[in-house]
């Protein structure tokens, strides 16, 4: 399915404790072809100023996603993907706004849940539980800075005022945002998903989506922008989160969601992987050339990221099985440790 509207520019950024990458969509069996088009990384200041944020019952509540997937049961890992991602992406936005007039206007409720249970189903796949819910004012700023996003034809997370559109919520939300151009909705969070681009090798999207402390979000759509509030009020790390997750994630993986070779494993302990090295090995026994990037902090949980030097192919129709073995982890205390684990994807 191509990814380019005809004359518009697809590009994603993320925010600061984000990045920046171009927009993908998901298909069950063939790969989308990807264009990078991205922004520089941005990294958000250690310290956010608090929002005011209203009741989560004045909120819309995750409720297509429950619970986590068991990824040793391929016909339920299959099935939730068909249902909570794929569905979702077929969801339409009728969107009210007007670029002309500045208007954020928004979308329909349907599209703003389908754009939730993507998000719940990735988390749900990667062993963390729901989202707390959607909060009314990150939302409000995020359809401003959808808007102002759509208007401006860029990405940015410091949107000068000079921007046509500009306002103090775009702003706002903005800094705090998953961007994306040429994308929408549950597509949109594919795209983050996938992280792709050369200068997307932190994976910030992913990691802050898939983050076991991500607390309330706001979610913006506009006719082909997209931003997701997702640096807001921290929530306490949940109990019996896995100490590692990666993505894709050990197990079962739908083929259509492997994200194009760019990987990751992230520890919802703190542990370190500035020194870890990795190692897999393919479906046929051999070892993967794979580029071990550099480790950075900042977005979510600390993560590895590396790619194959091969992406798995989405044409494959038969479970392929990747071992992984990350080495030189640093846990809390300073013991050096190492985690292994297998992904088998499956059509």
């Amino acid at each position: 399915m191509p990814v380019r509207r005809p004359g518009r520019r697809v590009a994603v950024a993320t925010l600061p404790l984000a990045l920046a990458v171009a927009c993908a969509t998901f298909g069950i069996a063939a790969a989308p072809a990807v264009s990078a088009s991205v922004a520089p990384v941005g990294v958000v200041p250690a310290a956010v100023a608090p929002v005011a944020v209203r009741p989560a019952s004045a909120a819309i509540r995750p409720a297509t996603v429950v619970g986590t997937v068991d990824r040793a049961n391929r016909a339920a890992v299959l099935a939730g993907y068909r249902a909570n991602f794929l569905a979702p992406s077929k969801v339409s936005g009728a969107w009210s706004g007007s670029v002309r007039s500045c208007d954020a206007g928004s979308t329909n409720p349907a599209f703003t849940q389908a754009t939730l249970s993507a998000i719940n189903w990735a988390r749900s796949q990667a062993g963390m539980p729901p989202v707390v819910g959607v909060n009314p004012t990150y939302s409000a700023r995020a359809q401003r800075t959808a808007l102002l996003m759509q208007v401006r034809g860029a990405l940015s997370h410091a949107p000068a005022s000079s921007w046509a559109c500009w306002s103090s919520d775009g702003a706002a939300g903005a800094a705090h945002s998953n961007l994306a151009l040429g994308v929408t909705g549950a597509r949109a969070v594919g795209t983050y998903l996938i992280d792709p681009g050369s200068t997307n090798t932190d994976a910030g999207h992913r990691r802050w989506l898939l983050y076991p402390r991500l607390g309330q979000i706001g979610i913006g759509n506009t006719g082909w922008a997209n931003a997701l509030y997702v640096v807001g009020s921290p929530a306490r790390l949940p109990a019996g989160v896995p100490a590692y997750y990666g993505w894709p994630t050990s197990g079962y993986f739908p083929r259509g969601a492997e994200p194009r070779g760019l990987w990751s494993l992230s520890s919802s302990h703190g542990f370190s992987f500035a020194r870890a090295t990795v190692r897999v090995v393919g479906p046929t026994g051999a070892a993967v050339r794979v580029t071990r990037y550099p480790s950075h902090d900042g977005y979510g949980d600390n993560t590895l990221v590396w790619r194959l030097a091969s992406a798995p192919s989405q044409r494959v129709r038969a479970d392929q099985t990747y071992r992984v073995t990350v080495s030189g982890i640093r846990t809390a205390t300073g013991h050096v440790t190492s985690y292994s684990y297998a992904v088998t994807l499956i059509s």
